[in-house]
């Protein structure tokens, strides 16, 4: 979807998404991961590099860089976007793991059944 929508823009950057959705996935599957930390490295990194191309006829150091990803909050460049998003993946997350863990938890609980019980055929 994004590469149909943003073309080659979202190709050469695409990696600051994958790693976001691995980090959504590692949690899912039980890493012990911050969301918020995630979440906000995410969009940490998506607004340094959407300020390098929209300022791309300026070179910035790494330490004009650094000035910026620490002043984000302050800039705001998406809105209230980043905390809205973080609370609806938090609760959609925990919500999704705990049903996850129950599953395996409910499958080894009836496999060790199976194992315990006679066969009643």
């Amino acid at each position: 979807m994004f590469t149909r929508t943003y073309g080659q823009l979202y190709e050469q950057n695409s990696h600051i998404f994958t790693s976001l959705f691995a980090d959504l996935r590692a949690y899912y599957f039980g890493t012990d991961l911050d969301l918020g930390t995630a979440i906000d490295s995410f969009f940490g990194t998506l607004m340094q590099r959407m300020f390098r191309l929209l300022n791309a006829q300026y070179v910035f150091n790494d330490e004009y860089m650094d000035c910026v990803r620490r002043n984000v909050d302050n800039l705001t460049p998406f809105g209230d976007v980043p905390q809205k998003l973080g609370v609806q993946l938090k609760r959609s997350l925990i919500a999704a793991r705990t049903f996850h863990q129950g599953l395996i938890i409910g499958r080894q609980v009836v496999d060790a059944l199976m194992t315990v019980s006679p066969s009643r055929h």
